[in-house]
């Protein structure tokens, strides 16, 4: 369990994060939306405990900034929106790189590699230098290396925290529900995970819970269905929107309108 209690976060003199209080459980799959600079990347870098902040966060009830780092790298990953890498590894010495705080002989840990590898389509990348890799493919790389330093590979793994930020930004549409729906089984294991998105139709097809939030504070939680309603979209995003129920799914779909003057296609 994650707890953030009053989080505010001053950049250059501006507050970007407002007292916000937030539980998060075990078993969700947690997507922050919300328009540019509401708060959402820097709420994830508060729990990442990269940035100074006031107010504490507890995980498991101990405070996050009190844990030994080398046993918090086997509970906690982060998928950063800007990581790139300047080295000349390949795609599974990057994914490897996950496997790090744990004690394995490297045959074990190939075969953890190989899994990810095979999870998210990776083969013809895996010996590829990661300085020749598309952003898309890098940050599928990436991806798999949080899987691999959480034990995700393991059915049984619970308890664990995965950070990602806009993991979907530089993917195609078959890769953007390859992705997300690992993180999905991941989160229904037993384990919890939070993702900056900005579509609002893939939060709600993979959102357990959505927190959105606006001028540094939460403006909505709950399910989609509570929060991707015209009535709480339109206020914050400043746009006409159309929502519907998906047709094979109860879930709302987003129909964004053109700017009042823009013309049709």
């Amino acid at each position: 369990m994650l707890e953030c209690h009053n989080l505010t976060v001053f950049r250059a003199g501006k507050q970007v994060l407002n007292k916000v209080s937030l539980t998060l459980e075990a078993g969700q799959f947690i997507v922050l939306l919300g328009e540019n600079g509401a708060g959402k990347s820097t709420l994830l870098s508060a729990i990442c405990d990269d940035i100074p902040y006031s107010g504490q966060i507890l995980w498991h009830g101990h405070a996050l900034d009190t844990l030994d780092p080398l046993t918090l790298a086997t509970q906690r990953a982060v998928l950063l929106q800007h990581n790139r890498v300047n080295f000349a590894f390949n795609t599974a010495e990057l994914i490897a790189m996950g496997r790090y705080p744990y004690q394995e002989s490297s045959a074990e840990q190939a075969v953890v590699v190989d899994k990810l590898i095979t999870l998210l389509a990776l083969e013809k990348l895996a010996r590829r230098e990661v300085t020749q890799l598309s952003g898309g493919e890098f940050q599928r790389a990436q991806f798999a290396r949080c899987l691999a330093q959480l034990n995700a590979h393991d059915p049984d793994t619970q308890n664990k925290l995965m950070l990602l930020d806009e993991p979907t930004s530089a993917l195609d549409l078959h890769h953007q529900h390859r992705v997300l729906s690992a993180a999905q089984r991941f989160a229904r294991q037993g384990n919890t995970v939070v993702a900056v998105l900005h579509d609002l139709n893939l939060a709600s097809l993979y959102a357990d819970r959505i927190l959105l939030l606006d001028q540094g504070q939460i403006r909505s939680d709950g399910p989609p269905q509570d929060v991707l309603r015209r009535d709480v979209l339109q206020p914050i995003y400043q746009t006409g929107m159309q929502i519907n129920l998906h047709p094979g799914y109860n879930i709302p779909m987003i129909f964004s309108e053109p700017l009042t003057g823009a013309p049709h296609a």
